[in-house]
């Protein structure tokens, strides 16, 4: 009888083990996240920087998760500075010089806006995911980027259970501990069919604030061709 009650309770706690296992799978919660902040398939949207330096407006035309093309609305005197990202190269049309420039992900557009937050922000499959000590109905993540050329190396970002919306993240240095900018995800609404952050607050350690705001947002169907460096230098 005790054989047979031991024999009960181990396989009932390997049948808990091997749930808790499946449940808690944080690459999921990554994709998840991934899919809240962006649809997965081609779409348009207009987006507005502001920083201490000025306030820019952006049309971005973007396909899945490595192809976005951006167009300069506003100020007029940068009319025509159009970028491209494909995967994770990023290109600048300079119209005064009349050709592109290869940029980094992680260059300053403006204030503490880089060239990144703005074309490729996916975490999933460019980063490894550790599970973090967390409090209350958020899980913490600790992202490691495993790619050349994103944005930031390291990321310490906050899901809010159980639906994984982002809230909160701190953008971290190459050591994996220094803290660059933090960075919040807020004004939540219904685009494109899905709850959504439209606005994105980033501050660095001097308390220096910029914002990324999503204006409107679109399905539109793009083919791969529209994401070439010569459409990039001719979309006004």
């Amino acid at each position: 009888m005790y054989q047979t009650f031991f024999a009960s309770t181990l396989l009932l706690s390997l049948l808990i083990s091997v749930v808790a296992g499946a449940a808690e799978n944080p690459e999921e919660w990554l994709k998840k996240a991934d899919n809240i902040r962006n649809p997965s398939d081609s779409y348009e949207m207009t987006i507005k920087v502001t920083t201490a330096e000025n306030t820019s407006t952006y049309h971005s035309f973007l396909k899945g998760q490595d192809k976005t093309l951006i167009v300069t609305v506003e100020p007029a005197r940068d009319k025509g500075r159009n970028m491209l990202m494909l995967d994770r190269d990023f290109y600048a049309y300079i119209p005064n010089l009349k050709r592109s420039m290869r940029l980094s992900l992680a260059q300053k557009l403006s204030g503490q806006v880089a060239n990144g937050d703005i074309s490729r922000t996916r975490w999933y499959g460019d980063y490894s995911v550790q599970v973090e000590p967390s409090k209350g109905d958020e899980v913490q993540l600790l992202l490691k980027g495993q790619k050349e050329n994103l944005t930031y190396a390291w990321i310490r970002l906050w899901l809010k259970k159980p639906n994984f919306q982002p809230t909160h993240a701190e953008y971290l240095a190459l050591n994996g501990k220094t803290i660059l900018k933090r960075a919040t995800f807020e004004n939540y609404k219904t685009l494109v069919g899905a709850l959504r952050p439209t606005m994105l607050v980033i501050e660095d350690l001097d308390h220096k604030r910029s914002t990324i705001e999503i204006l409107d947002m679109a399905k539109k169907d793009l083919s791969d061709g529209f994401f070439t460096n010569r459409n990039m230098e001719t979309q006004r």
